[in-house]
């Protein structure tokens, strides 16, 4: 998540609010090439592709993040013209106000990253649902559920919150000295643009993104067991087979025998079912993994910020490093292996 005006020229040298201001134009341009090429390679092949629930949430989720990676990979480009401070402004309030809303636009990829951790699991579970099932049942919900996030960007415009947050446009108050150092606003700091933004970052950002988080973690711990406790079931059955292809000299007694022989061996389709499901897991663990890359190091950012009150320039450019580039880094996993859901 997104710088929120504790970027300053108090903090940071010249060479450092430069590098923080190139840095995205990198991992932006990666993204948005890394999202233009799924959507290229589902809609090439539409007439296969688009009928399974895999392929439209991830067309969802990449068609959103073309537009917040090329966003944040302006970087400081939309803020207006002659911002104290910022490298490489040559904006205007309207441009920055576009950027704004693009980048806030940005919330809907981890919505959509609930949404298929949501898909693999309901196909992981004790009883799973076919693909079918989970477009009839689930999908037209999965799919409203990720649009929250544009009903948010959408009442950042008449509320003026899309201002210069020093690295790009966001959720800030103008100008930056209209706040008190807690982030709240006073009487006598009065705002022109952006009143209340701390709590509108909160409320639009911060606290779903995290509540986002902890529901996929708990999700794939749910995952997690349901295919440990598959794997342990087929095993037992192998086991099981291994004993009854034993000669009937080592069985003591034909109670024994008959235990053993009503013992069922698993079948080659519940075996096939048993790789698919660890495939598929290895799937979702790697979206899952992309997730929390894009979005470990702002995390941490901010709790340094919030906690200590102090700005780590290390954490800054990794923050402004890896929040831009999960376009791209989807990318990678889509091209790692098709859905074998």
């Amino acid at each position: 998540f997104l710088f929120s005006q504790v970027f300053s020229t108090m903090v940071f040298s010249f060479s450092q609010r430069k590098a923080l201001s190139i840095i995205p134009h990198i991992t932006g341009a990666l993204s948005v090439i890394g999202s233009l090429s799924i959507l290229y390679d589902i809609l090439k092949d539409r007439s296969r592709k688009l009928h399974r629930p895999y392929y439209r949430i991830l067309l969802g989720m990449s068609f959103f993040d073309v537009f917040a990676s090329a966003s944040l990979g302006m970087s400081t480009w939309p803020i207006p013209r002659g911002t104290e401070g910022v490298y490489g402004a040559i904006g205007t309030t309207q441009t920055c106000t576009a950027q704004g809303f693009f980048i806030q636009l940005m919330l809907v990829s981890p919505f959509y990253n609930l949404m298929l951790a949501w898909y693999y699991l309901l196909l992981g579970k004790n009883k799973p649902l076919s693909e079918e099932a989970i477009a009839s049942k689930y999908e037209k919900y999965m799919h409203a559920f990720a649009m929250i996030p544009v009903l948010f960007a959408v009442m950042g415009l008449p509320l003026t919150l899309y201002n210069s947050a020093d690295l790009w446009c966001w959720i800030a108050a103008y100008p930056p000295t209209c706040k008190n150092k807690d982030g709240t606003h006073g009487p006598d700091w009065p705002c022109e643009r952006g009143e209340n933004a701390w709590l509108f970052r909160w409320t639009f950002f911060y606290a779903p993104l995290w509540f986002i988080i902890a529901t996929i973690t708990v999700m794939m711990i749910m995952l997690t067991r349901l295919i440990r406790r598959e794997e342990r079931q087929v095993i037992e059955m192998q086991k099981h087979s291994r004993v009854l292809q034993r000669p009937d000299s080592e069985f003591e007694g034909d109670l024994r025998r008959e235990q053993h022989v009503q013992m069922r061996i698993p079948t080659r389709q519940e075996s096939m079912r048993l790789e698919r499901s660890k495939q598929m897991f290895h799937q979702a663990v790697f979206y899952v993994g992309v997730f929390y890359v894009t979005w470990m190091f702002g995390t941490i950012n901010r709790l340094v910020q919030l906690i200590g009150g102090q700005n780590n320039v290390a954490l800054m450019i990794l923050h402004s490093t890896f929040t831009p580039m999960q376009g791209f880094l989807n990318f990678l996993v889509y091209r790692h292996g098709p859905c074998v859901a």
